[in-house]
């Protein structure tokens, strides 16, 4: 039996859900995972050409926000991590400095 578009959506919202989750904990390894799934179920959600309802649209807006929000915390992630490294740099160029005056 093929899933309608609204299990299809329902489906994908919760593993949104999962995916929002995963990235608050800092879990990208099981997010990046998880994303080819979501599309495919998005991918067939849409596959018709039937016109969108009113669930269909509240799904779709939900959805919408929690990418939005997977997003401010893969960008806070990504530069937590830029920091981290700037500094572990900086801790290398000290210590080659060091080792260069000591001779």
């Amino acid at each position: 039996m093929i899933a309608s578009r609204h299990q299809l959506l329902d489906d994908a919202l919760d593993m949104s859900r999962r995916m929002a989750s995963l990235g608050d904990a800092g879990d990208w390894d099981a997010v990046i995972e998880l994303e080819p799934e979501r599309r495919t179920l998005l991918e067939q959600a849409f596959a018709t050409h039937a016109p969108a309802d009113e669930l269909v649209a509240e799904r779709v807006r939900a959805i919408l926000d929690l990418d939005k929000r997977l997003m401010a915390r893969s960008i806070e992630a990504r530069d937590r991590i830029a920091e981290e490294l700037g500094q572990a740099s900086k801790g290398r160029k000290a210590a080659s400095a060091y080792q260069s005056a000591r001779g």
